[in-house]
């Protein structure tokens, strides 16, 4: 399961704050920095607070007011390089502190910097690529200290009614129902050197970048190996702290400890694993509600339910139509796009 830095989170509970909205109320209590959301669960917080907000544009109204101190120690890693060139390439080497979704390119195309995000894991809607599109301008200008702006911009989605703002935001033409997302910059101004980089704390702040990056893989695979164990037991048994332990030949209180080594209790591995199996099947239109809940563990449709709605905020049967309402509204191109590196990288 992919997921993202807790402390970018921030960003969305100060922006719905800065609106009046009352975020903890509408998405739940603020992730602690340093910790890991689910990227279900990360679109879900997004959908709902651009619901709340009534923003047609809501992503770029959120990344207009992003900062450096939304990446954490990333953020001051890359303030402390040479120039906005060596920061993007660090960006790309610990991209996955930040986010596990789709990795930034770069490349250097007839003295401009292209930045694009391949589709290596399915398309992740609109509203993170406004997101991250914008986000990642307001970063170039943090770091450059100079104002810069992109010469072209590309949208997988479809032209929206505003795309007004769109261009006032990035203050140049912006494309639509292209393949990847895409930010192309002149290159003139971005191998001008950072004024006040400090070489010691730049060396301090790599070094425990590449501590995280280690400490990371490590968690991913063991957690994964867990989340894949507690799939097998799912399709066959009622889940249990227990019966994962036996899984790994170990008591139960030793797994717990295993667990919170990664802060990571066995209810919340076991709901993110029901969550994403129900999310999948949801979306087969042939399974029952009573299947389903069956299929994710629940003995009662009930319980399902509750737990669906405390996931993604709406009921099992509400999540569908939605679903299938968006598969239908998607446009020819759209969905042959989607598709395809659905395909490819082999995305549920």
């Amino acid at each position: 399961m992919r997921c993202i830095d807790a402390t970018f989170s921030h960003l969305l509970f100060d922006h719905l704050a800065s609106r009046g909205i009352a975020a903890e109320k509408l998405l739940g209590k603020i992730p602690k920095a340093g910790s890991r959301i689910a990227e279900d669960r990360w679109k879900g917080m997004l959908e709902k607070a651009a619901h709340a907000a009534q923003d047609s544009a809501f992503g770029l109204s959120v990344a207009s007011q992003f900062s450096l101190r939304y990446l954490g120690a990333v953020g001051y890693l890359l303030l402390s390089s040479n120039n906005v060139m060596d920061a993007l390439a660090k960006g790309q080497r610990y991209h996955v502190l930040i986010s596990e979704m789709n990795p930034v390119k770069a490349n250097i195309e007839e003295n401009h910097l292209v930045l694009c995000w391949p589709l290596e894991h399915g398309w992740s809607g609109q509203l993170w690529d406004e997101l991250g599109l914008g986000t990642t301008l307001k970063l170039i200008q943090a770091i450059n200290q100079k104002p810069v702006f992109p010469s072209s911009v590309e949208f997988v989605g479809p032209p929206p009614s505003n795309r007004g703002i769109y261009e006032q935001f990035f203050g140049c033409e912006v494309s639509f129902n292209q393949a990847m997302p895409k930010l192309v910059f002149p290159v003139k101004n971005l191998f001008s050197p950072i004024p006040k980089t400090d070489p010691y704390l730049h060396d301090i702040l790599d070094n425990q970048a590449k501590q995280q990056l280690r400490k990371l893989a490590l968690e991913d695979e063991e957690i994964g190996n867990y989340r894949k164990q507690l799939l097998q037991i799912i399709t066959r048994d009622q889940p249990s702290l227990e019966k994962l332990a036996a899984e790994n030949g170990i008591s139960a209180r030793s797994m717990q400890r295993r667990l919170r080594a990664h802060r990571m209790s066995f209810q919340t591995l076991l709901d993110q694993t029901r969550h994403t199996l129900a999310t999948n099947y949801l979306r087969e239109s042939r399974l029952g509600l009573s299947d389903i809940a069956g299929m994710v563990g629940y003995t009662e449709q009930s319980s399902f339910s509750r737990a669906f709605v405390r996931w993604e905020g709406v009921s099992p049967g509400r999540y569908r139509r939605q679903n299938l309402e968006d598969d239908n509204e998607q446009t020819p191109k759209r969905k042959k796009i989607h598709n395809l590196y659905r395909h490819r990288s082999g995305s549920g």
